[in-house]
Order: structure tokens, then sequence, then C-alpha cells
């Protein structure tokens, strides 16, 4: 976000109708630049008070002590072992962020013309659209974190991408089954990323057994990069394990909103 003294109002208004907001979702290191906009003279206030309302939903939730004002301003960023925390902050200052641009700026997010978000982030643009109050939706992430964490043990993530043709998705999946049915490790398509290029996460060495499954069934430019860091396996069947997405859809039932046409639209990173 530009500084106060420059009005975005005139750039971007008049084109808002032709503009896209991008929520974020959960990455290895998520503070930002949160400890600028908290120390504003302006911003800080709006980010402290969204900061608190993040904490209190993630200590009733998990039952931990938390404070994300705090951790922003010593610059304490999570680990695997804080990943509640973590999603509380991201969707926190997402949130907060749109406050400032319509306060500050009078930019008004509900008139662009459209919203996505991967993950995490598809929550965070439903929350903004006005679907659901922050602490409802944020509440079912938050409850299921603790076992999210718990199946990160061994899991490591892939990046698989082609510098030629696009990949052929349909033989990514079958060789991520042909993998499982050898019982030893989940492994699946946590996203396609584009045409060419997808995450897989996988337990066990099922990472380094797909690279060679790989290797012999596409194009030789077809390549995968392992990252050293523990991932949660959102989206991928290893969450079965936990029954996480059931889970969710029980606490969902639950929830008292979620009529509310969202504005803008959301595009689903999930069903298109």
């Amino acid at each position: 976000m530009a500084n106060d003294s420059t009005d975005l109002s005139p750039q971007l208004n008049p084109n808002l109708s032709k503009v896209a907001f991008a929520f974020r979702g959960y990455n290895v290191t998520n503070l930002g630049r949160t400890a600028e906009f908290l120390v504003h003279d302006k911003y800080g206030p709006i980010i402290e008070e969204y900061l608190k309302r993040g904490t209190r939903v993630c200590a009733d939730v998990t039952g931990r002590k938390v404070d994300l004002v705090d951790r922003v301003r010593r610059g304490r960023e999570m680990t695997l072992r804080s990943y509640a925390e973590a999603v509380a902050l991201i969707v926190s200052v997402e949130v907060a962020q749109l406050e400032l641009l319509k306060k500050f700026f009078g930019i008004d997010f509900r008139t662009g013309s459209m919203s996505f978000g991967y993950s995490l982030g598809e929550i965070g643009a439903l929350i903004a659209g006005g679907v659901s109050p922050m602490e409802d939706a944020l509440a079912i992430p938050l409850a299921l974190a603790k076992d999210s964490v718990s199946l990160a043990k061994d899991v490591t993530l892939g990046v698989l991408f082609s510098r030629g043709p696009e990949l052929s998705f349909d033989e990514v999946q079958k060789q991520c089954l042909l993998i499982n049915q050898e019982g030893n490790g989940v492994i699946g398509v946590s996203t396609y990323l584009a045409p060419n290029s997808a995450l897989l996460l996988g337990q066990s060495d099922t990472i380094d057994r797909f690279k060679i499954r790989i290797s012999k069934v596409l194009p030789n430019k077809v390549y995968l990069r392992k990252n050293d860091q523990r991932w949660p396996p959102l989206h991928t069947p290893i969450v079965w394990q936990r029954n996480i997405p059931n889970r969710a859809a029980v606490l969902m039932h639950t929830m008292a909103d979620g009529f509310t046409v969202p504005q803008p639209p959301v595009v689903s990173m999930v069903t298109g």
C-alpha cells in the first residue's frame, strides 16, 4: 500500500469494475511488512484492532495463549508449531488492509470485478465479501489446525513443472494413485498452479518415487523440485487420515450465516 500522502482514488476508482482482488494463503513466512503497518500513525490502530480480533478467536478455539500484536511487534515469525496463529494473522491482516483502502483512499473492495484466493485465501475472500463474519469463518480452520499440523511431520512438498508442453494432469494423478497403492505413504496434488505446473504433497519418500515414475512417462522437459520445509497436507487425500474434510463440514453445518452473496463475486479456486 502506498504512503497515505498518495491519493490512489483517482487512479483506481474509475477502473475498479475491472479489478480482481487476490487473497494469499498460508506460507512458511507470513509476517511480511505487517510490523510497518502496525507502527504507522494512521494505519496502526486498525491493524491492531483486527489483530486483536484474530487473537481472541485463535485463543478461544485452540485454548492456547495467543498475542498476535506482540508477535508482530517482536518480529517473531510463525513456525509449523504456531500454524494456528499464522492462519489467524493472515486472515486478520488481509481484512484489515481492505479496511485501510476504504478509510484512507476511498477504495471500496465491494465495487471490484471479482475476488479469489487459494486455500486460506478463499476463506479470506468470502469474509471480505460479506458471506460470513471473520470470527465464524476463521474458527473452522483453527479448530482443525492441530490435526493438520500433526499430519505434516513426514510430508514433503514438490513443485512439478514443464518448460515445454502442458502437463498431463491425468497422468500426474495416475502416478499418484499407483504410488498410494504401494502402501508406503500417500501422495496427492495439492493444487494445479497453471497448465504447466502443480504442487504435490507426499508422505515419506513418495515425492522421490513420483519423480522417478514421472520421468518415465512424461517428456524430458518436466521437472520436480523438492522443498525442504514441512507443510500441512491440505487439499490432498492425506487429510482423510484425520477426517478433516468431514469434520470441517460438520462445523459448517452449525454456522448461522453463509447465505449472503459475496460482493464482489468470488471465483472459487476449489470449484471454478
